[in-house]
């Protein structure tokens, strides 16, 4: 908002700005879905400006109409990975990229016939996925209200010896300390972590953050 406010532009033009800004590589990654720009805007000073993409993504799931639909779904590691479920199930960020029978795939393949406004692309891209059963757990506790206790993955935390102040602190993907000397995001440390490896990987983080 600040950053509409001084470039004197709105949030979908911000948008727009935002994405000639990634074009030109004037973007860095700070950890998972945190971002800074340089934005620039004729007539204007560039500035630095963090996120500038959200204001006009978070309009398109909260103005009236609109809906999100959140599906649990569970399957067996001992066929399908969190890597292969994300590629191939799902499909790549890019619905370009999609293999053909992936659920990205198909929506852009269908896109007309689904009622979609626009061909999708890596910002709408019809569908969502969580990097790790940890990043699954922190987006039901966060859309859903879901508590530890009531969660499968909570439980298997709870399970390993971890708490639920801790499960809470790092489920808004904090930086924390992912080898000694080194920081990092802890979604990005535990992408494409399967359930059973997961929880483990949460056990030895902790406990080097604890030291």
């Amino acid at each position: 908002m600040d950053g509409c406010k001084e470039l004197g532009i709105n949030a979908n033009a911000l948008d727009g700005a935002w994405a000639k800004a990634k074009a030109a590589k004037k973007l860095v990654k700070f950890g998972g879905g945190f971002y800074c720009g340089l934005v620039e805007v004729d007539g204007k000073e560039p500035i630095y400006i963090f996120n500038g993409f959200f204001m006009a993504m978070h309009s398109k799931f909260t103005q009236p109409g609109t809906e999100i639909h959140c599906y649990t779904v569970e399957w067996d590691p001992a066929v399908l990975s969190w890597t292969l479920f994300r590629g191939q199930v799902l499909g790549p960020t890019d619905p370009a990229d999609a293999p053909a029978d992936s659920l990205r795939g198909r929506i852009l393949a269908g896109w007309e016939q689904l009622g979609l406004k626009e061909l999708p692309n890596v910002g709408d891209n019809g569908v969502h996925a969580s990097a790790s059963p940890f990043e699954a757990f922190a987006e039901r506790a966060n859309w859903l209200g879901m508590p530890m206790d009531a969660d499968e993955f909570g439980k298997q935390m709870k399970k390993a010896g971890l708490t639920e102040s801790f499960a809470s602190d790092w489920s808004v993907g904090p930086q924390v300390a992912i080898e000694p000397g080194k920081k990092g995001s802890i979604f990005d440390a535990l992408e494409d972590l399967d359930s059973k490896e997961c929880p483990e990987k949460l056990v030895q983080l902790s406990i080097l953050n604890a030291n």
